[in-house]
């Protein structure tokens, strides 16, 4: 840690208490879907709940995207944090006075994922900021792998903490978790300033020249095209490993835990390993690297037996977390100063969509062929992509 300290103070700063955050923004992401559950016993409201989110947070996406990158990004970056704090402590305190706490939860859930967007579409230009360019493939991989260790500490953390004082308590560690976001942006120096031609435009034109950016320029059209062709394939993994390692849930738990947290830990090493190879010689090539790793963990998976579904796992987890990187250093290096907000947003919106499609597809072939088909389907396709990206003309990523 002395190491980041001495590259980069600021990006230190921000990546420390930022991982904080992603610790506790996963346990929430596991305790408001038990939570709901224990207070309802109907499913139903939790796919409501989610629904609301995802519908929120990708209608506002994009035009807080353009937003972002009119005005200086740490400073609504606090604002989105501030609101998240006092909107997401409500919970807790509805529960800790027994309230009506289900209402609570409806009436804050779609300012949380506004506020949400807002940050996030600044976000997108944190790290761009904050380090030169030829930097950029190691501060995402310090990131991200960082984000993924998350999803090894905070469920756990937000279970544990459930266990002693209650879910609707446990509620409060995302709260927490923002506060120590917004000091630790108070405490970063650099500026994420608007580009001056930014600043100047309208909202709907800022929007538009986002949009046309991003099908026009033909290293981040095809960066997003190979990532969205991805996460349609393979973002449902978690629902996957659950289901095989649970025997369609005829079975103790022990396994789907064990293995979403070896997909976890796999991310985790593939985006520190990403970081160290940044000075391959195709960025396109190692995505496609990526790729197949990714393929062969899930061939794995779909063997079913203990030792293979863990091991598919971790490997799953290595490829997508390479990809990732790489995917995210193109998209660094190929977007021009002052719309870094806007790509994010798109990035997100499309985030949101492909997920959708991906838990779809993988619902319906593991409800009518089960596991083995599932996971062999999925290596497959993504196997296919890896073998388009590594044939396919490779453009120069030089910008930046």
């Amino acid at each position: 840690m002395r190491r980041l300290f001495a590259w980069d103070r600021d990006f230190a700063v921000f990546f420390c208490t930022q991982g904080v955050s992603n610790i506790g923004d996963a346990a929430w992401s596991v305790l408001i879907p038990l939570y709901v559950l224990q207070l309802t016993h109907n499913p139903l409201q939790v796919s409501a709940i989610a629904v609301i989110e995802v519908v929120a947070y990708s209608v506002l996406r994009i035009p807080f995207g353009a937003l972002a990158d009119r005005r200086e990004g740490r400073r609504l970056m606090i604002v989105g944090d501030i609101a998240r704090t006092l909107l997401t402590l409500a919970i807790p305190l509805a529960a800790a006075l027994h309230g009506p706490t289900l209402m609570v939860i409806y009436a804050v859930i779609v300012p949380i994922e506004a506020f949400s967007a807002l940050f996030e579409s600044a976000a997108g230009a944190a790290v761009p900021m904050l380090v030169a360019a030829d930097d950029l493939g190691k501060a995402y991989a310090w990131q991200e792998s960082l984000e993924s260790m998350a999803w090894v500490i905070g469920p756990p953390a937000g279970g544990l903490l459930a266990a002693i004082a209650g879910t609707g308590r446990a509620l409060g560690l995302d709260s927490a978790s923002f506060v120590v976001s917004i000091l630790g942006l108070v405490a970063v120096r650099k500026r994420f300033e608007a580009a001056p031609d930014a600043a100047d435009e309208g909202l709907w034109i800022s929007m538009k020249s986002g949009l046309q950016l991003m099908l026009t320029d033909r290293i981040l059209r095809r960066d997003q095209l190979i990532w969205s062709l991805y996460m349609v394939a393979g973002s449902g993994i978690v629902l996957g490993l659950v289901y095989v390692g649970t025997d369609g849930g005829r079975s103790h738990a022990l396994l789907a835990t064990l293995a979403v947290a070896a997909y976890a830990a796999g991310s985790a090493v593939g985006t520190l390993l990403a970081g160290r190879l940044q000075a391959v010689g195709n960025l396109w090539l190692a995505i496609a690297a990526g790729l197949g790793v990714a393929a062969v963990g899930a061939c794995l998976v779909a063997l079913s037996a203990a030792p293979a579904v863990l091991a598919g796992a971790m490997l799953f987890g290595l490829g997508e977390g390479f990809v990732l990187v790489f995917h995210l250093t193109v998209r660094g290096k190929a977007t021009p100063e002052g719309f870094f907000g806007r790509i994010t947003g798109i990035g997100g919106v499309l985030g949101q969509v492909t997920t959708g499609l991906s838990m779809l597809w993988l619902g319906l072939v593991l409800r009518f062929s089960g596991g083995r088909s599932a996971f062999a389907v999925l290596g497959g396709a993504v196997f296919v992509l890896a073998i388009a990206v590594a044939v396919a003309p490779k453009p120069d990523v030089g910008r930046g």
